[in-house]
């Protein structure tokens, strides 16, 4: 992916030497600093105080980059969307022994709207997560038909929740693959 490529050729300019993961004395010596300078991506960061979107995704490092380029790129969402994240994405609003990150994620949506205004919700789900597999069982997920229905049911469990809880919100439910291919689930 051409993000990954870019952070990859930033990385070895800045000079890290392992780039395949953390360089820890990289990451040692910008926290012992004790202050980071980044640079804003525009001048005016103190002026937005709008979000048309939260997107929902999971935590899994993997495909990090690859939801930024969905909603930045793809969705045409840069500088217009809140995130949040958890394992499973939607299967922690619908797992029984996780009640509290539903209760966690419809409070965010709430302060969300009242903060910033969104209008839309965006669920993203992905292929070959490992929560679906600890949570579902290893025969859930055992086929790419059975992980596509899991995924399926689980979104539409979600977004039904939302769409009752949250009338007026648009709800989206889309699964990505590891190839970062996206599907949109109805």
């Amino acid at each position: 992916m051409r993000i990954k490529s870019l952070l990859l050729m930033a990385a070895v300019t800045a000079g890290l030497t392992n780039v395949s993961g953390i360089d820890s004395a990289k990451f040692n010596q910008a926290i012992k600093a004790g202050r980071i300078q980044v640079t804003p991506s525009k001048t005016n960061l103190a002026d937005l105080h709008e979000a048309s979107t939260l997107v929902v995704s999971c935590v899994d490092f993997r495909l990090r980059d690859e939801i930024a380029a969905l909603c930045n790129v793809h969705l045409g969402l840069l500088d217009d969307y809140d995130e949040v994240a958890l394992p499973g994405a939607s299967l922690g609003m619908d797992a029984p022994q996780y009640a509290h990150w539903k209760r966690t994620i419809h409070d965010v949506i709430g302060l969300m709207k009242d903060l910033h205004h969104i209008k839309r919700v965006v669920l993203i789900d992905h292929r070959g997560c490992g929560a679906y597999k600890l949570l579902k069982g290893a025969n859930a997920v055992a086929t790419s038909e059975k992980e596509y229905q899991a995924h399926k049911a689980v979104l539409a469990q979600v977004k039904s929740q939302l769409k009752s809880k949250f009338p007026k919100l648009e709800v989206y439910t889309l699964l990505m693959g590891l190839d970062g291919a996206v599907e949109v689930i109805n």
